[in-house]
């Protein structure tokens, strides 16, 4: 298999990487992380007239029409500069929920809006007592008169306070099965509580009391949702993963160039064997997590068992490699790389972020396990 760029996809990764480079240094983004949204609406609105937003989208709806390599370019770069803006949970997650939602209507609605840059999206999934398992929802979506009712809490709903709308799943009780809704943030019963997580980006608890929604708010019903649900959550797992092979990336070089620049005993710490020994160790785990990362995005379109064994493997391998090459590169640093003033830090803690958002490595493990055994089926029509 060839994993050679083309041409296009070379010119993507450079361009994303020398806007990144130019906007979005590490003191502007020390200056983002401490405004209140966290989330810099100049450069959500530059990313929609480079047509990041665009590039997984169907070209009906004013998409690009990428495959997912593309998107995982993007992530990678946006890793190395710990970009701070709701990309992965918008322009991957989101956006694949509504396109194969199975609503004609809300599709041709929300998705231009997406790639326009003019609308954020946030999905409210996770609850107390259950790991990622859409049958096992609390929350509950009941008839009431001719619209219906949501009642339940959702946990972790990563970016919600920067989101425009959230996609809900809940327990459709007349049918016994998964649903996925279209909510207002701002609809009466809906109480969003915003708080930081440890990198300084931002989720929030949603809570719903006797949110009345109509009929057409319903994006994906019971025939759908699970299997849209799941396609969505693999795609976002392995974007996550690109994001931390970035990070570690840089990790990576910065502590090269640290070891390289610092002396001690009157030669430069790169001289040493056994520090040279745990910078071989940093660069095996990020070629690693590379390899594993490329397998992933070549079965994303497979059955789901193949599909998911994949992304499992890419989240266990890489949640393993950023443990090790956080650490190291915090260790290498000495104290100086706990200080909020220096870049490892940020990066270790980003790391740490991505390694638990979305299934941790003990989910993906014990999923990764049940793929063996686990009755083949035909994803559901598009």
């Amino acid at each position: 298999m060839d994993f050679s760029l083309s041409e296009e996809q070379q010119m993507l990764r450079d361009g994303a990487e020398r806007y990144l480079s130019q906007h979005y240094d590490f003191e502007k983004r020390r200056a983002i992380l401490a405004s209140a949204a966290r989330c810099d609406e100049r450069h959500w609105r530059q990313f929609a007239e480079l047509g990041w937003l665009a590039l997984g989208l169907p070209e009906e709806v004013g998409g690009i029409g990428c495959t997912l390599i593309e998107t995982a370019l993007i992530m990678e770069v946006m890793g190395r500069w710990l970009v701070l803006e709701p990309y992965a949970t918008t322009a991957i997650l989101s956006a694949r929920i509504v396109e194969r939602s199975g609503n004609a209507a809300a599709r041709a609605a929300l998705l231009p809006e997406l790639a326009a840059g003019s609308l954020r999206l946030a999905l409210a999934h996770d609850e107390s007592g259950f790991r990622q398992d859409a049958g096992a929802l609390e929350t509950k979506a009941q008839r009431d008169g001719a619209a219906f009712r949501l009642d339940g809490t959702k946990l972790l709903a990563y970016d919600a306070p920067n989101a425009h709308r959230l996609l809900v799943t809940a327990w459709l009780e007349v049918q016994g099965a998964p649903t996925i809704w279209l909510v207002d943030r701002d609809a009466p019963g809906v109480a969003i509580e915003s708080y930081a997580l440890i990198d300084g980006t931002r989720a929030a608890d949603v809570v719903l009391q006797g949110v009345r929604l109509p009929p057409e708010a319903l994006l994906a019903g019971p025939e759908l949702a699970a299997d849209v649900l799941e396609d969505a959550l693999d795609r976002i797992v392995l974007g996550r993963v690109a994001e931390a092979l970035g990070a570690m990336e840089a990790v990576m070089e910065m502590t090269a160039e640290y070891l390289r620049t610092r002396s001690q005993f009157g030669q430069p710490l790169a001289k040493f064997q056994a520090l040279q020994h745990r910078m071989a160790e940093m660069f095996v785990e990020v070629q690693e997590t590379r390899s594993i990362l490329y397998r992933g995005l070549a079965a994303i379109d497979a059955l789901p068992a193949e599909r998911q064994a994949a992304v499992s493997a890419a989240k266990v391998v890489a949640a393993a490699a950023a443990r090790v090459v956080g650490g190291e590169g915090i260790q290498l640093h000495g104290a100086i790389g706990m200080t909020e003033e220096y870049r490892v830090g940020h990066y270790f803690k980003r790391l740490m972020v991505l390694e638990k958002a979305f299934g941790d490595a003990d989910y993906h493990l014990c999923r990764l396990s049940a793929t063996s055994t686990r009755p083949e089926r035909r994803p559901a029509a598009s």
